[in-house]
């Protein structure tokens, strides 16, 4: 809508209020080997914690996802269906998605779907952004988002909400945390009717960790994480490509599992760090009436990992860490249209490096960070990937600038699909600079990066040899704004992305990257009432569409409001929350309606 960016701007023009968790008590572990407070890494971040997502009601990771600077999220239609995310105007094939680390991206054509992924559990979301290769290597090209589930206290939490259109979400978690021993649980179930016919969303996700640490030198811990689905597909093109149609039986169903067995000791003044985890995802589509007869698709594919690193203490030349991983992918997939990838599997290894640096400087201090990560696969070949990245802090504030580069590895659907596949492809690459500018002022913050990112090498369909090809490049460039402020029982934050993300070939935007985007949050707490209204502004963005002859098209802006109320009456927490509640008619991707208004209602019940 034309007059969706003037009300955002006059929506950001109200005073900013505040803020939850201090800045100074944030600990990020995402961009660096080394644990940082957010107030002094050289990094890009922003991080999400889990009064966050309560005060909002955010039942999935996506849409506690929506207010993040330099990040678009787009959703095929109603929550459940296919998620994709894009981080400063990379391809979602070259942002890198974690859960405690572990890498959730799939193995098949790269990439993660965010559908299916429920903050059920989720204590903390770090976001990344810029290339880290240097330290996870292929597909940490844009960013990279770590889902993280550890606690920090002991408790027990039930929650139970339901709203229009059938949504029924009910959760128990528990954590006992006494020093020595770590152990938490999460079990949430979810049903859905969706906006219209066959558009329905059943869930279940179980969470799960333990971990001891007898002593200040020794830990170790097993994490699990597992999620199934089913859904419906309420919409599809007819034979002729020309219209979309109904599709009462289109179905998907799947699962998904992350499992880590993580160990710590400490000899000889060095801390020794191994990881062995495993992540799969199964999926299964069919449509016994689709477009030209039945239609069928399975896809099993795995990422088993084992990491291992080595610390020093911190030395006149910083905090040094080194190590190596191994990797194995596997990918079984067939479907009704030919294009079936039996049994195949990548193997890489790789080893890496990392010094962490810092000293005084004049009035304030200057901190370095700078590694180096060396691949290979048994696909391609090897890959080097560096990064640096400072940071120099005077008083409340923080100047800081990075350079990095980046790399995706051809995946296996890329390199072995029937009549597509190209067994000789090649990485897809990136290098990015960046510079940027925070301050911390006690209630308030400010942020603000510009960042210049050239992608070369891009795997796309080559029309001269009808088969992938590395023949594409893009570029990205942007400014990312974010603030926020506390005075009283008020809160409140701001977020802004102007991107510009060009195809080098056409000079055109690319696809679902919006130029301007942007989101705005008003919160209030004062006991027993709390309420929140988050804001969320997509500018008009290209986009493609299924219906023939398959051009580019312009997808016109929206914005959404949604509103929530609290009641803390001690133990128990009632709220209300209207989901869109302008009730907007938009479509994240085109040709595929985004939800509408809905009702919720729902109730806490949480021991400390």
């Amino acid at each position: 809508m034309k007059q969706s960016l003037a009300v955002f701007l006059v929506f950001i023009s109200v005073p900013l209020f505040a803020q939850t968790q201090s800045v100074s008590a944030q600990i990020v572990v995402t961009a660096s080997s080394v644990p940082e407070s957010l107030e002094s890494t050289p990094a890009s971040v922003s991080v999400i914690t889990r009064d966050d997502i309560q005060r909002e009601e955010a039942r999935d990771v996506a849409d506690a996802l929506r207010e993040v600077p330099g990040v678009s999220v787009a959703r095929t239609g109603s929550p459940g269906k296919s998620t994709t995310l894009f981080i400063r105007g990379g391809s979602s094939k070259q942002a890198l998605v974690l859960w405690n680390g572990i890498e959730m991206n799939n193995a098949y054509l790269s990439g993660y779907n965010f559908g299916q992924l429920s903050t059920a559990g989720v204590e903390k979301i770090e976001v990344i952004r810029g290339p880290y290769s240097a330290l996870y290597g292929s597909e940490a090209v844009s960013g990279v988002v770590n889902v993280l589930t550890t606690p920090s206290r002991s408790g027990m939490q039930v929650d139970v909400e339901g709203g229009e259109h059938g949504l029924r979400n009910g959760a128990l978690n528990g954590a006992y945390v006494n020093g020595i021993w770590t152990a938490y649980g999460t079990a949430e179930h979810r049903d859905d009717d969706g906006f219209a016919p066959n558009d329905d969303f059943q869930s279940d996700t179980f969470v799960a960790g333990i971990q001891s640490a007898p002593s200040s030198t020794f830990s170790i811990g097993l994490l699990g994480r597992y999620n199934r689905y089913d859904l419906g597909i309420p919409r599809n093109v007819n034979s002729t490509s020309t219209a979309f149609v109904p599709t009462l039986h289109r179905r998907e169903k799947g699962s998904e599992s992350q499992f880590s067995l993580p160990i710590r000791f400490d000899a000889a003044g060095i801390r020794y760090d191994i990881r062995l985890a495993d992540s799969e995802r199964t999926e299964n589509f069919g449509d016994p009436e689709g477009a030209f007869g039945p239609e069928f698709g399975d896809t099993d594919a795995s990422t088993r990992t084992a990491r291992a690193s080595a610390q020093s203490a911190k030395t006149f030349a910083g905090v040094i860490t080194i190590g190596g991983e191994l990797e194995k992918q596997h990918v079984d997939h067939a479907d009704s249209f030919g294009l079936d990838v039996r049994d195949r599997s990548r193997d890489s290894h790789a080893f890496f490096a990392e010094d962490n640096w810092s000293t005084q400087m004049g009035r304030g201090s200057l901190q370095v960070t700078a590694g180096a990560r060396y691949d290979h696969f048994d696909t391609f070949g090897s890959q080097v990937s560096p990064r640096v990245g400072a940071a120099w802090l005077v008083a409340d504030s923080k100047i800081r600038a990075a350079y990095g580069e980046g790399f995706r590895a051809p995946a296996l659907g890329e390199l072995y699909a029937p009549f597509f596949g190209n067994p000789n492809l090649d990485a897809e690459r990136s290098r990015n600079i960046e510079i940027g500018f925070d301050h911390y002022a006690g209630s308030a913050t400010f942020s603000i990066t510009a960042f210049h990112s050239d992608y070369d090498n891009l795997i796309t369909y080559d029309i001269a040899t009808s088969q992938f090809g590395n023949i594409a490049r893009t570029r990205s460039r942007g400014v990312e704004v974010g603030a926020t402020k506390r005075l009283g029982p008020f809160g409140g934050s701001i977020s802004y992305t102007y991107l510009e993300a060009i195809d080098l070939a056409t000079h055109q935007q690319l696809v679902r990257r919006p130029r301007n985007s942007g989101s705005a949050s008003l919160s209030y707490d004062a006991h027993p009432f709390g309420g929140d209204v988050t804001f969320v502004y997509a500018g008009s963005r290209p986009d493609v569409t299924d219906l023939f002859p398959f051009t580019n098209v312009v997808n016109e802006p929206y914005n959404t409001i949604d509103v929530v109320l609290h009641y803390n009456a001690g133990s128990f927490s009632p709220f209300v929350k209207v989901e869109n509640a302008t009730d907007e008619q938009y479509e994240a991707v085109f040709g595929y309606p985004s939800a509408g208004r809905r009702f919720i209602a729902g109730i806490r019940y949480a021991i400390r």
